[in-house]
């Protein structure tokens, strides 16, 4: 499972630098850039984007959070249960 993980860190890196440097290559063919994102500080996502398709990305930007922090719920929920046949009760 660790592996799993170094993987898509490493994966989105390679992504990241890719999305930064895809930019210099469309201007040569005058394509128009567009970009977005949304950054969550607590529970309070802020979202940005710029360019023709900027509402596009932002709303899949903020679906993409929202899912984020479902899943994070759950992880937490889980996690916080304890192991299985453990109960809190009895300590």
């Amino acid at each position: 499972m660790r592996e799993l993980g170094f993987f898509m860190i490493f994966l989105g890196i390679i992504l990241f630098f890719m999305a930064a440097l895809l930019p210099l290559f469309s201007i040569a063919k005058g394509a128009e850039i567009s970009g977005g994102g949304c950054i969550v500080i607590l529970f309070f996502p802020i979202c940005f984007g710029y360019g023709k398709a900027s509402s596009l990305l932002i709303l899949v930007s903020l679906i993409l959070v929202i899912v984020l922090m479902a899943f994070s719920y759950l992880i937490f929920r889980t996690i916080s249960k304890g192991p299985v046949g453990y109960s809190r009760e009895e300590s």
